[in-house]
Parts: C-alpha cells; sequence; structure tokens
C-alpha cells in the first residue's frame, strides 16, 4: 500500500503540473469507435520499414494504417525494436514490426488479461507513458536470459515492475530447423495509459487521510 501511495501522490502531482512527456493515444468511446471502424482508413508503411509483415497479440498478420493508435502507427528509428504493446485495464495489444520470419511470439490470452488487470488499481488520473524493455535469450534454448529497462524507464515505479514483469512472461516461436534462435537481443517497447477513475478532490482527500 505504502508503494501504491507513492504511486498514486506522483500522478496526481505530476497531472497538476501538465508536464506529460508523451502525447495521449486517441482513446475512443464505443459511439465513437463504431463511427471510426465505419470510416475509410489509409494504409501506412509498415513502422520497420519496406516489405516488414506486422502480427498483432493473436499471431494474426495486420497492416498498418491511420485507424490505429499513433504508438502503433509511427515509423520506427530503433533498428532492434521488434515488438511494440499497448496496455490499459481495458485494452492490451501487440505488434510485432520486425523479423517475423525468425521469431514470433506466442499468443497468450490469458497473460494478456492478467496485465490489464494489474493496470486497474492506477486508474486515478488521466496518464499516458512509456518504457523501453531490452530483451535477451539464451543462444542454444532461445528461453529469455537477462531482462533490463533500455533508454526509457516510466516514471512510475510500480508501472515500471508491470511492464518488466509483462515481458519477461514471453515464449517465442523460433524459425530454424532445430528451433535455436536466430533473434536472440531485441527491444519491446511500451506504452501504458490510465484513465481518469476518481476526481481531483477525492484523490486530495485520500492523500489526506494517508498523511
Amino acid at each position: 500500500m505504502k508503494s501504491l501511495f507513492h504511486s498514486v501522490l506522483f500522478v496526481f502531482l505530476f497531472s497538476l503540473v501538465s508536464c506529460q512527456t508523451t502525447k495521449e493515444p486517441s482513446v475512443q468511446t464505443t459511439d465513437e469507435t463504431k463511427t471510426d471502424n465505419l470510416a475509410p482508413k489509409d494504409i501506412l508503411p509498415p513502422p520497420g520499414g519496406e516489405g516488414e509483415i506486422i502480427l498483432n497479440e493473436k499471431g494474426e498478420e495486420v497492416q498498418n494504417h491511420t485507424g490505429e493508435i499513433p504508438f502503433f502507427q509511427k515509423k520506427s528509428d530503433l533498428p532492434q525494436e521488434v515488438f511494440r504493446v499497448y496496455i490499459a485495464s481495458d485494452s492490451y495489444m501487440v505488434r510485432q514490426i520486425r523479423h517475423t520470419d525468425k521469431i514470433r511470439r506466442k499468443p497468450d490470452a490469458g497473460g494478456d488479461e492478467l496485465s490489464k488487470e494489474e493496470m486497474k488499481k492506477y486508474d486515478l488520473l488521466s496518464f499516458v507513458d512509456d518504457g523501453i524493455i531490452s530483451i535477451g535469450l539464451n543462444t542454444v534454448t532461445g528461453k529469455l536470459e537477462s531482462i533490463a529497462f533500455d533508454r526509457r524507464v516510466p516514471r512510475i515505479n510500480d508501472i515500471a515492475k508491470i511492464i518488466q514483469n509483462d515481458a519477461s512472461r514471453f515464449n517465442y516461436e523460433h524459425s530454424s530447423k532445430d528451433g535455436s534462435p536466430l533473434i536472440t537481443r531485441f527491444l519491446v517497447t511500451y506504452q501504458i495509459r490510465l484513465y481518469p477513475g476518481k476526481t481531483r478532490d477525492e484523490i486530495k482527500q485520500m492523500l489526506q487521510k494517508k498523511k
């Protein structure tokens, strides 16, 4: 609870000064989503480069288009970036943007749901953040060998832990004949979205009680 209290305090104070460095993705309401689904979507180049195939969290091939959240649309400037993950309490989405012919994330719907559930307790104020995880796989077994933040760490420690735990549960399929990994080091880029579950007055009262 102490850690959660500190996270609440940080999010609240950070929101007050309006100092977000990451632009919030366009989150649609139900009616807006229906309307958006009817609107034509322009196809965009693959984020990982020309000729790259994009896979979603189910392992299905998808295209980059203007209906995607901005986080998924933008061109990748990191050659080692292979996966992009978006997590909110109501959404868990993955896009593999490179090397689908060599490595693929195994779908894990149950694990995806658990990561969404973890986000619910932090739905206090509207907040967007990101983080980059560096993954190292064993060169023989292809199993996770090392995991660490690279370049960008989420500002909320508890969120950073959720992201790191999420990346550590991934299992991969390797396309070599003997099952040994062809890709052993890569980046997973995360974006997280918190929703305003409480008013500012409610959070102030909660923080005053804690003090």
